[in-house]
């Protein structure tokens, strides 16, 4: 047969057609193929990344697990710190010098000094480690109040620990820390105070999950890190600080600065310097910073004020406080100004029933008059103090009938009034060698008009109703004459305390329910230490002068808290 041009065309076109066919369909296969492993693959990446992401995030949140346990640890009856005793034995520190003789860390982290008994490495970090092939422990040879020794107890709680959530929900963790800090300061309201060990440590949790709460072997591992330390709330850590208002206005010389006792007087000793003016660049042992000021209600500052630190606005004011925030320029402020803890005022102190009835008053008003209390004692602080020789009880003591007053915290001097009424008029206050350990004097009322009062060693003045000083002021101290911590004055008045006039005052000051006003600074006056009252309004040329270490001096301590976090690749 036969075939035609035309359907010879056809077949070959129907063979090419079928061919392309072909090829797209194997084609399309190929590419659906490919997807749809790409598609297993990514579903199956997926799977490995939430798994991998869980084990990584359980690991995650052991290891933080292992800091806040260590958190506890630090916190619990199970570890103990070197104390303000021990610490020149086994720390490198330096001493703060008086009056408190407090400590501070040499160097950071902090080394061990001691070997026989003490650190297994001398003069090394103080460490306490828990993780494998990163060193070894090195902590003084101390026990806890268990009478277990620290590393031991360390050792016990915080190595290979484990965490269990179910039987397929488990892990370890260990720890590391490094002292990077060690310092002690005194807790509570001086003179009332004890030192305690303030420490910073940098933790390490290292966390190992395990997957079931019976095996050991490691699924994932992560790392964390964690600076602790406690906060340290200083019972005179402002300048001036109003349990409602600070107010401080007027000409130039209304400021506050700053020095360090342990260093010597302010301005080198030179008291001139102390008079209507602050930060002199050229006296030594002045510091145009750490004179902050602060208040629980508001702060304002006039226009010629100078404050040579923060500026601090609390949280919430004092019941019946209607001053609120900061009212000035803030060119006036050498620090910041910025939002601070509340601060409760000191309770006032109290005085024995009936008093002052049947208690002494002394009135210096003749040219030259002197006087020294208690009677009969020596005004050279060398005399010693209660319980030392000569005894109290030879002295005929300022007292009401029926009281024993010996100068004692329980049985302090009683006095109802003293007035000092003329220039040359002296009175003595014998006090007492040691600041933990004042003399007390409770008086009803004190007035100095003129003349000088005189503290020799450190005494604590309860003052009952009313105060004021426009004389020549407060001379104090054993070595020096303008120590603040020497004189502790309480007021617990309501009617306004006023010091003025050429009155150089250098003392620590509460006046809880009063307002302070400070102004008419005279040729010499001007005010070393800090003061907290009510209200406070400094004017007409007043310095205040901030001791640095009041800071140290006394406060509240918190618990160990986190400052510092990093989470390491591992």
């Amino acid at each position: 047969m036969r075939i035609g041009k035309k359907q010879a065309t056809a077949n070959r076109s129907n063979g090419i057609d079928g061919g392309i066919a072909l090829i797209l369909v194997m084609l399309a296969m190929i590419v659906l193929s490919l997807l749809a492993a790409a598609i297993v693959f990514t579903a199956r990446a997926d799977i490995l990344a939430s798994y991998n992401y869980k084990l990584s995030t359980q690991d995650d949140y052991l290891a933080k697990a292992g800091v806040q346990e260590a958190l506890n640890w630090f916190r619990s009856a199970r570890y103990q710190a070197v104390s303000q005793a021990q610490a020149p034995t086994y720390y490198n520190v330096t001493a703060t010098g008086s009056i408190y003789t407090l400590y501070s860390s040499a160097s950071s982290p902090v080394k061990c000094i001691s070997s026989s008994p003490g650190c297994p490495s001398p003069n090394n970090a103080v460490q306490l480690i828990g993780i494998p092939e990163t060193g070894s422990t090195n902590y003084p040879s101390i026990t806890n109040v268990g009478g277990a020794a620290v590393a031991t107890a360390f050792a016990s709680d915080l190595v290979n620990a484990r965490l269990t959530g179910d039987a397929s929900d488990s892990g370890t963790f260990s720890i590391n820390a490094v002292l990077l800090n060690y310092q002690t300061l005194n807790s509570g309201t001086p003179p009332d105070v004890a030192p305690i060990a303030v420490e910073t440590w940098l933790i390490t949790s290292r966390a190992t999950w395990t997957g079931g709460s019976g095996s050991s072997a490691a699924v994932a591992t992560a790392e964390e890190q964690a600076v602790v330390q406690p906060l340290y709330f200083p019972s005179y850590g402002h300048a001036l600080y109003g349990y409602c208002s600070v107010t401080m206005q007027g000409s130039a010389g209304v400021c506050t600065d700053a020095f360090n006792s342990a260093l010597g007087a302010y301005g080198g000793g030179n008291v001139t310097v102390a008079s209507g003016q602050c930060d002199s660049e050229t006296a030594t042992n002045v510091i145009s910073a750490d004179a902050g000021v602060g208040a629980n209600g508001g702060v304002t500052l006039g226009s010629n004020v100078v404050v040579s630190g923060n500026v601090s606005i609390g949280t919430t004011p004092t019941a019946g406080c209607t001053a609120s925030g900061f009212t000035g320029n803030t060119s006036s402020v050498l620090g910041q100004v910025l939002n601070g803890p509340h601060v409760d005022p000191t309770p006032p102190p109290t005085f024995p029933t009936g008093f002052p009835t049947g208690a002494p008053g002394y009135t210096l008003s003749g040219s030259g008059a002197t006087q020294t209390l208690p009677l009969g004692a020596s005004a050279d602080p060398s005399f010693g103090y209660p319980g030392t020789s000569p005894p109290y009880s030879t002295w005929t003591e300022p007292c009401m009938s029926g009281q024993t007053c010996d100068g004692t915290k329980d049985h302090p001097y009683l006095i109802d009034s003293i007035r000092l009424q003329n220039n040359s008029a002296k009175l003595s206050l014998v006090g007492s060698s040691s600041s933990r350990d004042p003399v007390y004097y409770d008086i009803d009322s004190f007035q100095q008009n003129g003349g000088l009062l005189v503290v020799t060693g450190y005494v604590v003045l309860n003052v009952r109703s009313s105060f004021s000083i426009s004389g020549s002021g407060i001379s104090n101290g054993v070595t020096s004459d303008i120590s603040p911590e020497y004189v502790k004055i309480n007021y617990a008045g309501t009617s306004g305390i006023s010091l003025g006039g050429s009155g150089a005052v250098s003392a620590l000051i509460d006046a809880p329910n009063a307002s302070v006003t400070l102004g008419g600074g005279g040729s010499h006056g001007y005010m070393v230490g800090a003061i907290k009252a009510n209200n406070i309004v400094v004017q007409g040329g007043y310095p205040v002068h901030f001791d640095v270490q009041l800071n140290r001096a006394g406060g509240s301590v918190g618990v160990l808290v986190t400052t510092g976090y990093s989470r390491s690749k591992y």
